[in-house]
């Protein structure tokens, strides 16, 4: 019994044992291929990411040639060298593309317009205009607003017709209309000017000359030679121009020879009273007023060198024109009847 009892502990201890190791053993093993299944996936995923990688690389690098082989400019170029130079411009046909649809929108919205065709039908011609803002004839260009006076009219008119003629438009048309006014106005103040600067370097030269005499001789121009022709024509003569632009009452050798020959005329230097070319009227006033002096203050006459020196201009010029005789008596001439 005892030893019955004793074997039968045995076979239980040597199989509990055996069932100890064999859980021992297939946890082991299950351990084992637990890690070696995670090995396996990490690696798995690895791989996967790094093709990813590639995968996107060589996607990115496809993106900038554009699916397009190397050379495709060449291609396109057929060979020739300025084409290529121009194609090697784009980085891709999508450039390209997007270029020629922004032409197309541009040319869609009128921004650029059709060039006229060499030598046009008059019917072309006709339609390029109305397409271009143009009228059909030269007066029908808009020119409100431009100060333009009747005396330019005709001026303008050729200026505009030639416009016309080489197809200007409208903006250009009245711009150059403009410009002709702007560029009168600008030559008339320089022209002011100009005057301005040698009416006082005249004035200057003729005092420094004349000393004394200046002003008689400025008053003998205006009374003895621009007295003796009517309103119209004296405005005329006044506002008169040398070749070189300078004005005649500018000129001191014109002021000088018109000096002259208001003396030739008047040596007495007689002027004229305003609005009249009379000089014999008041020759005899200062003739007479003097011969009053010379004889109520013959003493003060005797010095005044002056008063002698014009008696003796004045008798010289009443005498030439029969105005006193030989003794100064002067003479009374006869209406006729």
């Amino acid at each position: 019994m005892a030893e019955a009892a004793a074997a039968a502990k045995t076979d239980t201890g040597t199989a509990a044992a055996a069932t100890t190791t064999s859980a021992t053993t297939t946890a082991g093993n299950g351990a084992a291929g637990t890690g070696a299944a995670a090995a396996a996936q990490t690696a798995t995923t690895q791989t996967t990411t790094t093709a990813a990688a590639v995968d996107k690389t060589a996607a990115a690098s496809n993106d900038q040639k554009g699916y397009w082989p190397e050379g495709w400019q060449a291609r396109i170029a057929g060979g020739d060298e300025k084409e290529l130079k121009q194609l090697s411009r784009y980085a891709s046909v999508e450039d390209i593309w997007k270029k020629a649809r922004s032409l197309e929108q541009r040319l869609s919205s009128g921004e650029y317009k059709a060039a006229l065709p060499k030598d046009p039908k008059p019917e072309e011609l006709a339609a390029w205009r109305k397409d271009n803002g143009i009228p059909e004839a030269a007066d029908k260009y808009d020119l409100k607003g431009l100060k333009i006076p009747d005396s330019d009219k005709e001026i303008v008119s050729g200026i505009v017709s030639r416009l016309h003629a080489q197809n200007a438009t409208p903006a250009v048309v009245r711009e150059a209309v403009q410009a002709y006014y702007d560029q009168q106005e600008t030559q008339s103040q320089a022209r002011a000017q100009k005057d301005d600067e040698q009416r006082h370097a005249a004035l200057d030269a003729l005092n420094g000359e004349w000393g004394g005499s200046f002003r008689r001789n400025v008053n003998l121009i205006e009374g003895t030679i621009l007295s003796r022709f009517p309103e119209d024509v004296r405005g005329l003569v006044k506002s008169a121009r040398l070749p070189d632009g300078t004005a005649l009452f500018n000129s001191v050798p014109a002021l000088k020879a018109l000096a002259a020959l208001a003396l030739e005329l008047n040596p007495a230097g007689i002027v004229a009273p305003a609005g009249s070319s009379d000089i014999a009227k008041p020759a005899l006033e200062e003739y007479q007023d003097l011969q009053k002096f010379m004889r109520e203050k013959r003493s003060a006459y005797n010095k005044d060198q002056v008063k002698q020196n014009r008696m003796g201009e004045l008798i010289q010029y009443l005498s030439k024109n029969e105005l006193i005789d030989g003794h100064g008596n002067v003479i009374v001439k006869k209406k006729a009847a």
